[in-house]
């Protein structure tokens, strides 16, 4: 099983935190993780136009929880 997390990182802060789905999702796959990741990418990319980041990164990881 796999959960998504995104990592930001704000440029006034000079923090960076690691975000994770609230609701959670879990995926079978890394795959369909990864899928999913993107288009959260996407989505939360236009969200944060106009703000001052640093890094924004999105990915997968392993987890044990049960969906």
């Amino acid at each position: 099983m796999f959960k998504m997390f995104a990592i930001l990182c704000i440029a006034s802060v000079m923090d960076c935190r690691t975000l994770y789905e609230n609701p959670p999702r879990v995926f079978d796959s890394r795959q369909a993780c990864e899928q999913a990741a993107v288009v959260k990418a996407q989505q939360t990319l236009v969200l944060l136009e106009g703000s001052e980041y640093t890094h924004f990164e999105v990915g997968c990881e392993l987890t044990d929880e049960a969906s």
